[in-house]
């Protein structure tokens, strides 16, 4: 006996596509499996960002050398995350909150790899500095800044895991924390007046550093914000019409 095969679509009269409930299914299990393979991009963008900090604070060439070939990792997980959303939107054709999902994981996806490299930029310059010694005070900013730009990360990857726009104004509130701490060691080292080469270099370099962690903590922001329009169907402060940029007028 022939068993029929049950289709997965069916066309309607007019050629409209009925999706049955085993496509929806096997959709939804790929968007989840989407979100998922952000959330691991998150982790392990946190991790570079708590271990090219902590390299950095303890000179550890082979740790800075263990978040540099990690990167790479990391950038072919946000490949696979940009596959996954090519592949639903040519075979699902999402449409509403469920694009609006696949989007927001493509841009995000890209939010963090942004960060990581970031942090292969510290651990690069842990190598350009060995051994040059950081003072106590440029350290304890440092290290303030690395915790900030782990504490963001992980705030704007909690918003994106659970569906939650609220966070995007507490992030935005933990920025200007990060932007306070970035001026206070800029402060410092133009008051140390660095007279010496070697001294000239670290002061370079730290500022580049600083400069890292403001960035990192900015993509947090921008994920915050990506989730917002996630959720919401707007853009945060698109109801504001002080905020935006003049159109120039079309004629018909």
């Amino acid at each position: 006996m022939k068993l029929a095969m049950i289709p997965r679509w069916s066309v309607r009269r007019g050629g409209s596509v009925t999706i049955t409930t085993e496509t929806r299914k096997s959709f939804h299990e790929a968007l989840e499996e989407l979100r998922q393979s952000v959330i691991r991009l998150a982790a392990m963008t946190t991790e570079a960002i708590a271990g090219g900090t902590q390299a950095f604070l303890d000179a550890d060439l082979a740790a800075a050398e263990r978040v540099v070939e990690a990167d790479d990792a990391i950038d072919e997980l946000t490949h696979s995350i940009e596959d996954q959303c090519y592949t639903l939107l040519a075979r699902q054709g999402p449409v509403a909150s469920d694009l609006r999902v696949i989007l927001a994981a493509f841009r995000i996806s890209h939010e963090l790899e942004r960060s990581a490299d970031l942090m292969v930029n510290v651990a690069k310059t842990t190598r350009r500095l060995y051994p040059l010694a950081i003072e106590p005070k440029l350290r304890g900013l440092i290290d303030r800044m690395g915790e900030q730009a782990i504490n963001q990360n992980r705030v704007a990857i909690d918003a994106f895991a659970d569906n939650d726009p609220s966070w995007a104004a507490a992030l935005a509130d933990m920025d200007d924390s990060m932007d306070d701490l970035s001026k206070t060691l800029f402060r410092h080292i133009l008051s140390s007046a660095p007279a010496d080469e070697a001294s000239i270099q670290r002061a370079v370099q730290l500022a580049l550093v600083a400069r890292h962690y403001e960035r990192i903590a900015d993509h947090a922001v921008t994920i915050a914000e990506r989730v917002c329009f996630m959720v919401t169907g707007t853009h945060p402060g698109a109801g504001s019409d002080d905020d935006r940029e003049p159109q120039p007028s079309v004629s018909s």
